[in-house]
């Protein structure tokens, strides 16, 4: 069930660069990044009180705040390198938060680094970025300049921070009550630069608005569900196949807009289901110890 969950996330999170360019026709990053967290909020909240549960709001772990502001850095960077450069900017998210949390998973959790998992992490990483690249050259990420690479960077550092929390905190907070204070503090957070920042930059349209509520249900959604997935898998795991959201996002623009896949993008595919399929394909106790000595 925890695999489920845990392709189920970037499967939401696919979604993610669309809603937030149509947001954009309307409000600025600094109302997508509050609004992302205040209707995640709403919705979580929702559920817990669907489930006839109580609201625990923690703020004294140390955790708790790593995660909001690690989420925080995520979400701004985020939105505001998708609002200067393409609307697939952010796939470079990915591979980024992946190398991160692989450097995370040897240097907090003691995770040996073996032979397979590193050619498991390069498939992954080679494959989300020949896809993302849809057949044009590395040149494209400078075409809008340095600043939303750098952004995209930020963003990527920030959700290695946000995952890592959720990962200590699972282990002693429920899925629900976690994201949820996470998600109130930091909308708290993201309300402050509000009054001094452009707030309504573009056209008043109900698109725009239907992608704020959207772009909130998938932030608390899927990372209560993500969260369930991390108490089961380890960190490198949990990062590789959250990977998979650039797969949907080429079903996604082939589908819908109509965009050719070319061979360069079925290679890159491939070679990313490969990868997701060694990191999690099960190996003869001999070949571990050979790995492993």
């Amino acid at each position: 069930m925890h695999y489920i969950w845990l392709v189920a996330a970037p499967l939401m999170w696919s979604f993610v660069g669309i809603l937030v360019k149509a947001a954009s026709t309307m409000v600025g990053s600094s109302v997508i990044t509050f609004s992302r967290f205040f209707f995640g909020t709403i919705f979580l909240g929702l559920l817990i009180f669907a489930r006839k549960r109580k609201i625990h709001l923690s703020w004294r772990n140390q955790w708790i705040w790593i995660g909001v502001a690690g989420k925080s850095l995520n979400y701004l960077a985020e939105n505001i390198g998708i609002r200067m450069g393409p609307v697939s900017g952010n796939m470079v998210v990915m591979p980024l938060q992946a190398v991160f949390m692989a450097i995370l998973s040897v240097y907090v959790y003691k995770e040996k680094m073996t032979f397979l998992k590193i050619l498991a992490i390069f498939l992954c990483l080679s494959g989300s970025i020949i896809i993302g690249l849809k057949g044009q050259s590395l040149d494209i990420f400078l075409q809008y300049g340095i600043v939303p690479l750098l952004l995209f960077t930020l963003a990527a550092l920030g959700a290695g921070f946000h995952v890592l929390s959720q990962k200590r905190l699972i282990e002693t907070m429920d899925s629900a009550n976690m994201n949820f204070s996470v998600f109130f503090l930091a909308t708290i957070a993201m309300a402050l630069p509000l009054p001094f920042t452009p707030r309504i930059t573009g056209t008043v349209s109900l698109k725009a608005i239907v992608a704020l509520v959207v772009l909130g249900l998938i932030t608390g959604i899927s990372f209560l569900i993500y969260a369930k997935a991390l108490k089961k898998v380890s960190l490198l795991v949990a990062s590789l196949v959250g990977n998979s959201a650039v797969l949907f996002i080429l079903l996604w623009s082939w589908l819908f807009f109509d965009e050719v896949v070319t061979l360069q993008t079925l290679f890159g595919a491939l070679m990313m289901v490969l990868g997701l399929i060694l990191i999690n394909l099960p190996l003869p106790k001999g070949v571990i110890k050979a790995e492993n000595a």
